[in-house]
């Protein structure tokens, strides 16, 4: 929370990167960048964000805004509430559009925010362009979202549907259900998310608390309990029943700010304690924490979404968020001020927060009934960098003058240049692996520490004493630091495969030709260590490469989830060397899609095989980037791989993909391991066969590194023959030939 590179970059990333499809699933970009500037007070920083923010804009305006209607449309589905009682009712199709609570609120939130940045700004006109679109919007979502009747937000559907929808309907006013009293979804919390509500819409919260409605035990439930669609359902993403840790947490922040901006009757500070309670008592599993996609809101287990390689890492929930700006009462406010305003319980006699990062200053926060506890005085206390700013005697609301200091958001911005997302360079080897764990996992930027999904590279099976993973840079790279993330499946780990930190390793720089042992200034921890980064910091000198070699613990082996190689502090991304001209060791490599090295394949005759040369791996159910040869009249199938000009190569690596036992609920079992596969080479106008050829695993496998290795042999075209294990076919991720 202390370093503001994390949510720079995070900011960043959305509109600045190809490919990062900012606008996939609904959001409140320009808000969440306007509530980092309440936080951090940077002007210069918000201000530099403004582009961002309206390109973000003006993409929802191109894609989703109806300009008859004057609202914002989007499915269900993107909203990331896949099936829903809304996409349920229709016979054609389980996807359906509508205006919904949700991208209309967050776009009424993103033009609050990019209003107010552009008076910032200094541009006066913009800024009171944006504030009248946000005051149309919020006077349409009144208009045409909130029913007075059954005084809830509710979806609205847009065009006709069957059976009996009608365009412009709001949730069961036509359609099956229509009349139903019901129709109420977590959703209509949402416009209080961004205060856009009117006190008069706040009667909508004597639902949250009412056992008839959303509460549960292990809730709220995303749908109302009395409606006719209710269903606990035992898979994942049906969303009419289950508790979703997504939609809590912007209940959370709505009723947060019901609390400290509305007046109302409804709810009060003891329902939202209770509400969190309940949420944090949820995120566990067998005693230890735990979070996935959704919860059964009746026994709080996590079935139908923590299967393997599916929701294990859910934590996108701001649940820190929860605790500081709801419960605690840190409102951050975008001026030269701050506000408290706790929401505990009466009882509580103590708590304190301590070092939060807030306008420059170091925050700290004490509420001591009677001084007893931190000697800090009875009462609440706001410390800023240690000196008192503010107090009262009880608790309560508090609100404070914070003086502007300078520019807050300056940071080092050192590169991780190891990682590797479908370029030729860096290029990462190692000594061995284990074919369900290759290298390639290690700098895919992904860091998880339990088997499935197995996102690693592991030694199991090598029959060396040490083994060793290098990164290539291709060229010379400043180096400040390397940092490792080890594995450990021992105790306390997800279960005993002999995967365990090294009893030590040794780091070496490739320069000037050679391989050199690294200068060393520390390691932190001393003794490698499983789950955590192991750091070890060099000199800042140029290499075009590090090895690391690894000395293996007594009976067991070494695996990583990540190796991390960076760069000094305030390294220009840009002034980094490119490697000119240099080619990486996979010489079937092309993710720039040039004419070579050419990529074909037997079946289907039109299929795009760049997928099998571009670097990327889809080693899990959900990537898409991968070749199958479903349905083939053929026996056997081909991959080719032709070069430019003549090369000498002396290996072929496929990244099968298929039904594996580690996926066997998540894989279509039509495509699974072939039953055999060689390779051939273009000689003299003629396929032949390789010379000595050995194949590592010996039986192929899927969802794994399958290596064959031959005789060194110049060639200008080479081959791998699938032969299908029939009536499955076989499938692929990637290409390598070496």
């Amino acid at each position: 929370m202390n370093d503001p590179r994390i949510i720079d970059d995070f900011a960043r990333y959305w509109i600045d990167t190809d490919g990062a499809k900012e606008r996939n699933y609904s959001n409140w970009y320009a808000s969440g960048l306007w509530q980092i500037h309440e936080v951090h007070g940077d002007h210069a920083w918000i201000t530099s964000m403004l582009p961002y923010m309206e390109e973000q804009y003006s993409g929802w305006v191109t894609e989703n805004f109806d300009p008859e209607h004057r609202m914002f449309f989007k499915t269900g589905h993107d909203d990331g509430m896949e099936i829903n009682i809304n996409s349920r009712q229709l016979t054609d199709n389980w996807v359906v559009e509508g205006y919904r609570p949700t991208l209309n609120a967050y776009l009424y939130g993103d033009l609050k925010a990019m209003s107010q940045t552009a008076s910032l700004v200094g541009d006066t006109q913009k800024a009171l362009d944006y504030s009248s679109r946000a005051k149309e919007l919020k006077a349409r979502v009144l208009d045409e979202l909130w029913d007075e009747k059954r005084q809830f937000f509710f979806h609205q559907f847009k065009g006709d549907h069957n059976p009996g929808i009608k365009d412009k309907s709001l949730t069961y006013e036509t359609g099956p259900f229509a009349g139903n009293d019901n129709g109420r979804e977590l959703i209509g919390y949402v416009p209080w998310q961004f205060n856009l509500p009117d006190e008069a819409q706040s009667v909508a919260w004597k639902f949250l608390m009412d056992s008839t409605h959303f509460q549960a035990p292990f809730g709220p439930t995303v749908t109302s309990r009395s409606d006719p669609q209710f269903r606990i359902s035992p898979n994942c993403c049906v969303w009419s029943g289950q508790s979703w840790p997504f939609a809590t947490t912007q209940t959370l922040v709505a009723m947060a700010n019901l609390l400290n901006n509305y007046d109302q009757d409804e709810v009060d500070r003891e329902d939202y304690f209770d509400v969190l309670k309940t949420y944090t008592r949820t995120q566990y599993k067998n005693g230890r924490p735990y979070i996935a996609e959704s919860a059964n809101p009746m026994d709080g287990s996590w079935f139908g979404s923590d299967m393997a390689n599916h929701s294990e890492h859910y934590f996108h929930s701001g649940y820190v968020d929860l605790v500081l700006g709801g419960l605690l009462g840190i409102r951050a406010q975008a001026g030269d001020s701050l506000v408290i305003n706790p929401l505990i319980p009466d009882d509580w006699d103590y708590f304190a927060v301590e070092d939060l990062a807030y306008h420059g200053y170091s925050l700290s926060l004490v509420w001591d009934r009677d001084g007893s506890k931190y000697g800090k005085g009875a009462g609440l206390t706001v410390l800023l960098d240690g000196k008192k700013a503010g107090s009262r005697p009880d608790m309560g609301l508090l609100r404070l003058d914070v003086p502007s200091k300078e520019s807050t958001m300056s940071f080092a911005r050192p590169h991780n240049i190891a990682v590797n997302n479908g370029t030729r360079f860096p290029e990462i080897t190692a000594s061995f692996s284990d074919p369900q764990n290759p290298p390639v996992a290690a700098n895919d930027g992904a860091i998880y520490y339990h088997q499935v999904p197995t996102n690693r590279w592991a030694t199991k099976g090598s029959a060396n004493s040490e083994d060793w993973i290098t990164v290539d840079f291709g060229s010379p790279q400043p180096i400040q630091s390397v940092k490792m993330y080890f594995l450990d499946d021992g105790p306390g780990g997800d279960s005993a495969t002999g995967i365990v930190p090294p009893t030590s390793y040794s780091v070496e720089l490739f320069r000037n030709g050679d391989w050199e042992k690294a200068d060393v200034q520390s390691r932190r921890p001393a003794k490698p260590t499983g789950r955590m980064a192991n750091v070890i910091l060099l000199s800042g000198e140029k290499a075009d490469g590090v090895r690391v070699t690894f000395v293996h613990a007594p009976g067991g082996k070494t695996g990583l989830t990540e190796i991390e190689v960076w760069t000094p502090d305030n390294v220009d991304l840009a002034s980094l060397v490119e490697p000119e001209g240099k080619a990486t060791a996979n010489l079937a490599l092309n993710p720039s899609k040039t004419a070579y090295p050419k990529v074909s394949v037997s079946f289907p005759e039109d299929a795009d095989a760049s997928v099998l040369t571009d670097g990327s791996f889809g080693l899990t159910t959900y990537q898409a980037n991968r070749w199958i040869a479903r349905e083939s009249p053929n026996a056997v199938d081909w991959v080719e791989v032709e070069f430019e000009s003549a090369r000498e190569i002396h290996s072929v690596e496929a990244y099968l993909w298929g039904n594996s036992p580690r996926y066997l609920a998540r894989v279509d079992s039509s495509i699974t391991s072939p039953r055999s596969m060689a390779v051939e080479v273009w000689v003299s106008d003629e396929w032949i066969p390789v010379s000595n050829a050995s194949a590592y695993p010996v039986v192929p496998l899927a969802m794994a590194r399958n290596v064959i290795s031959f005789d060194l042999i110049e060639t200008k075209k080479v081959r791998l023959l699938i032969e299908h294990n029939l009536p499955a076919y076989s499938g692929a991720t990637e290409i390598q030939v070496r």
